[in-house]
């Protein structure tokens, strides 16, 4: 008779368990297993800040990116720089490059010399 009747109790808790929702399935594995789920609760924390928090990696990406995109800039500039440097020695040194400038940019002439403007027709 107590062996039918232990049997009976567990057939009520198991019935009771399938109707339970995910909800007191929970509660009633927090209540039980407080240090385990205050472990949980510590690892997902972590986890979240490893993944999404200022230092995270996300952020990291982020700011590799950046890096990259700036080092090309730094790179291309530095490149403009030499080539300006270069031109600026260029004109420093040579009279030639000083009057080829002055001629092509600046539209200036040599005394006694004309300069004729020919135009082409760009319809035919």
């Amino acid at each position: 008779m107590n062996d039918k009747k232990s049997r009976i109790e567990k057939e009520e808790v198991t019935t009771v368990s399938k109707k339970d929702g995910l909800v007191t399935v929970l509660a009633r594995f927090i209540k039980y297993n407080k240090y385990f789920a205050i472990f949980i609760v510590i690892l997902l924390l972590l986890v979240y800040m490893t993944v999404f928090g200022d230092k995270g990696l996300l952020h990291r990406i982020e700011l590799e990116r950046e890096k990259q995109s700036l080092e090309t800039e730094l790179k291309n500039e530095t490149e403009q720089t030499k080539k300006l440097q270069q031109e600026i020695d260029e004109l420093n040194n040579s009279d030639d490059k000083i009057e080829k400038v002055a001629r092509e940019k600046y539209g200036l002439t040599k005394d006694g010399e004309k300069i004729y403007k020919v135009t082409v027709d760009s319809t035919k």
